[in-house]
């Protein structure tokens, strides 16, 4: 992570978000991330990679914010974690961090809670989005700013079930089980694979198989590797 770069980018007025709670499995990112906080001005109130231990400090040291992985190994996630700190203290912000590009492309999985954010871990190389999202977690007025500073993904262009449909596509479901779990036929799957390859710019040969095309263009978005999920 670049903790230099865009430095001076945090507005002097910008103090509603100071405290921050830290979740991450990875005692080496979580430093990282604990360094990068800090250059840019916040106060990590507690940094750790257990459910519990996040929820404990939440309850003793009262964070404004919490920035949170979401993967967790094994136990809790990110999400549910997001969860019970939601409950324990409504009013603070969420910010969680994920390799997908886009969290519809995790599958069949709660959400955030209302107001949460996901960042791309790629984009803390620029700590003015980890900044901003952590400010616009706690003051939404301030959504403009993170929006001028991400990166546009292709994801984003997808529909709910076009994510749906390139999730499945690259976890190795054939069309006819696509088509029984979004209850299309099979016909309208293989217009909708074709439409995928279109819509994400896939440049396509003689030859090229379009689902082994999908599924490079979703493990590229989501920065993981191959494996089917139910």
């Amino acid at each position: 992570m670049d903790t230099a770069h865009a430095m001076g980018a945090r507005p002097d007025n910008a103090n509603v978000a100071t405290r921050v709670l830290v979740v991450e499995d990875d005692g080496f990112t979580r430093m990282l991330l604990r360094g990068q906080l800090e250059q840019l001005g916040y106060e990590v109130v507690a940094d750790t990679g257990a459910a519990a231990e996040a929820l404990d400090a939440a309850i003793s040291l009262r964070p404004d914010v919490a920035l949170l992985d979401l993967d967790l190994g094994r136990g809790p996630t990110g999400i549910d974690v997001a969860y019970g700190l939601r409950r324990q203290l409504p009013t603070i912000g969420l910010v969680m961090l994920t390799s997908y590009a886009d969290t519809r492309l995790i599958g069949e999985q709660r959400g955030l809670p209302p107001g949460g954010l996901a960042l791309v871990k790629r984009t803390l190389e620029d700590a003015a989005i980890l900044d901003a999202a952590l400010r616009m977690a706690v003051d939404p007025s301030t959504r403009l700013e993170l929006a001028s500073l991400l990166p546009v993904s292709q994801a984003t262009l997808l529909s709910d079930g076009q994510a749906e449909i390139l999730r499945l596509v690259a976890h190795g479901f054939s069309n006819a089980e696509i088509a029984r779990r979004r209850h299309l036929s099979e016909s309208a799957v293989v217009k909708a694979v074709g439409r995928l390859v279109d819509q994400l710019g896939l440049t396509t040969q003689s030859g090229d198989n379009q689902r082994v095309l999908l599924t490079q263009a979703y493990f590229a978005l989501t920065g993981t590797t191959s494996g089917r999920r139910d």
